[in-house]
């Protein structure tokens, strides 16, 4: 797929297109700028991400740079003013010597000290302001990255380490963010200062100037091409701690797994195995910064003794009032020159670093998602599901295209009505839950809902009226009325209450302390099977959709609590169109229609539970291997 598709499918540049036909262009978000940056170039860069949401908070951007700018200046200048005040004091104490200003020396004194007053309040302006801008960046590059997670499909996250996904989502985003604060004053003030303070260096003495400033460039120079092959290295390492956080973050997330086989001395023996090769990439970087730190300090000596043999050559014989006169202000000058030369060497790593997230977030943001959510251009799903049509479905999971999983689907399921799909493991029963919804679109056919292709629909809308319980409850970390309201967020307390006792929880959340306020653990962690499960089936409940959507919705329940939801669940199932993925059959002997599925064949046979538990084929095998 081409940059000019991947731009058009983008869903928060959709609106953007088209623009021909308009008058008036409209104009770019900053999000968009940066999508079309990535689009042409293949990549993101760190000062790309500053320029672009620096310009979209233009008043403190500015002020940070126009800031940096005015501080580059003071300091530049201060050499300057104590070359003045040195030579205006000659004067006026020896008019032979020094060189009049027309002010006394307390005064040229006087205006220094306000020069470094004025560059202490500089300093407390720029660094206060770049640390606002620096978090206000972050956030709009991590709203940016988990704007992009948010609008990929489930199949993105098939091979992806949560941990991995973190890294780039917070570590490297927190990074560029850490980075922009310093990276901004420095990056733009000490090239200025090397700059400005060469300039000051003519004022005081030409020949001295070109020296010193020769020595200052070279050195600046050979800072430059350290500083390449560092963020080569930098890179490296980026990508080897994402690997490890994938890894480490894996295995909290099977603790339990852990915990009941024993291996923690195995885990923490592969980890310390783990973290081997990090140490091993990190070893080129504490070389290029020995290197870095060792051409500094060398440096930082090496000019000024040559500075300093330098004028005793050039004025010590014949004038050696103007060496002196010289001497202090022209070193003064030479230490605020190479001070510049640590700010660059110092930044170097923060450069590197920022400059491999921005990579690394690349990574997550430039890709297309499969299918879109058509959240501002779908057709809006303002009615009832009075039928649902798959039609020539053919399905192959894009983790694994070579497999087909649903050969060829031709069913209608009416209004009101319930339905089952029972059949082995990987036959395709859950797939079609996924298909129902939109997880996925059908690699052939289409779904139809009341006769309209679903992937046409704005999905928000049309999921409104499907309440889905799934194998796996999903537990967010929070209280039971976060767990329960979500989706549904304008619900009541006591709106709750009545679904979770619909549910059969309410008894057990009132055991709890802190009742319905308890905080889940993380996917909740602290909870049962069964009480994760029954608190899911809350919140549907809560919802009261219209399409039902049930996974092994009460698999994880003993058989006593199971019959009393069970109970309920056909209450709630009462005029609404119920999908029912079976491995229990006694929780599907009320249906109106069950389908067996087998394994690349589809559909093998359909039928009410009577019919079809008195019919040899493969839902009587099922059955009495299930009774047997």
């Amino acid at each position: 797929m081409d940059g000019n598709s991947n731009l058009e499918n983008l869903s928060f540049v959709k609106n953007s297109q088209n623009l021909s036909s308009k008058p008036l262009r409209k104009k770019k978000t900053a999000d968009e700028k940066l999508y079309n940056f990535m689009d042409k170039k293949k990549k993101l860069t760190f000062l790309k991400i500053v320029f672009t949401y620096g310009f979209k908070h233009k008043k403190l951007f500015f002020t940070v740079i126009g800031v940096v700018i005015f501080s580059a200046i003071l300091v530049s200048i201060n050499s300057l003013l104590i070359n003045i005040t040195l030579n205006q004091a000659q004067y006026d104490y020896d008019n032979k010597m020094g060189k009049n200003y027309n002010l006394k020396w307390y005064w040229w004194m006087l205006i220094t000290l306000g020069d470094l007053v004025l560059l202490y309040i500089c300093t407390f302006i720029r660094n206060s302001f770049s640390i606002i801008l620096a978090v206000t960046i972050e956030v709009e590059l991590r709203k940016l990255t988990i704007k992009r997670l948010l609008e990929y499909d489930i199949s993105y996250y098939s091979d992806k380490k949560t941990g991995k996904l973190m890294t780039k989502l917070v570590g490297d985003t927190n990074i560029v963010g850490n980075e922009i604060s310093g990276l901004v004053s420095w990056i733009i003030q000490a090239p200025l200062v090397v700059i400005f303070g060469t300039g000051v260096l003519f004022f005081v003495d030409v020949y001295l100037a070109l020296i010193s400033s020769a020595a200052v460039y070279l050195l600046a120079l050979i800072i430059i091409i350290i500083a390449t092959s560092y963020q080569k290295k930098v890179t490296v390492v980026r990508e080897v701690i994402s690997d490890i956080n994938g890894d480490v973050v894996d295995r909290i997330n099977a603790i339990k797994l852990v915990k009941s086989s024993a291996t923690r001395k195995y885990e923490e023996d592969r980890i310390e195995n783990l973290h081997k090769p990090y140490i091993k990439v990190f070893k080129p970087i504490s070389r290029i910064d020995g290197t870095l730190l060792a051409i500094l300090i060398a440096s930082d000596v090496i000019i000024n003794l040559l500075v300093i043999s330098c004028a005793a050559l050039l004025y010590g014989d014949n004038n050696v009032s103007y060496f002196v006169a010289v001497i202090i202000p022209i070193t003064t000058a030479m230490t605020g020159l190479t001070r510049p030369l640590w700010q660059i060497a110092a930044i170097v790593p923060g450069l590197s670093r920022a400059s491999a997230s921005s990579t690394k977030i690349y990574e997550v943001i430039y890709k297309d998602p499969i299918l879109f959510d058509n959240n501002e251009t779908g057709v809006l799903f303002d009615q009832e599901v009075n039928k649902i049509e798959f039609r020539e479905v053919k399905f192959n999971y894009p983790e694994k295209p070579e497999i087909n999983i649903i050969p060829n689907l031709n069913i209608t399921l009416e209004k009101g009505k319930s339905y089952a799909f029972v059949g082995e493991t990987g036959s395709g029963k859950s797939t079609i839950s996924k298909l129902l919804l939109r997880f996925y679109d059908p690699t052939d056919g289409c779904v139809l809902i009341n006769d309209i292709n679903l992937k046409d629909f704005n999905l928000k809308s049309y999921l409104s009226h499907v309440g889905y319980v799934e194998q796996e409850p999903q537990i967010i970390y929070g209280s039971v009325y976060d767990n329960v309201k979500y989706g549904y967020f304008d619900a009541t307390d006591e709106e709750v209450h009545e679904a979770c006792k619909k549910a059969q929880v309410h008894n057990i959340i009132m055991s709890w302390p802190e009742t319905y306020n308890t905080i889940l653990g993380e996917r909740g962690l602290l909870l049962s099977g069964g009480q994760k499960q029954r608190l899911v089936i809350a919140r549907m409940l809560l919802r009261n959709p219209e399409l039902l959507v049930l996974d092994e919705a009460t698999s994880a329940l003993d058989n006593i609590v199971e019959k009393e939801i069970q109970s309920q669940l056909d209450e709630l199932m009462k005029g609404k169109t119920t999908v029912i993925i079976a491995h229990r059959l006694t929780t599907i002997k009320n249906v109106n229609k069950i389908y067996v599925l087998e394994s690349g064949k589809g559909i093998v046979q359909e039928g009410t539970y009577n019919e079809l538990v008195k019919t040899p084929g493969r839902f009587k095998e099922l059955h009495d291997a299930a009774n047997s």
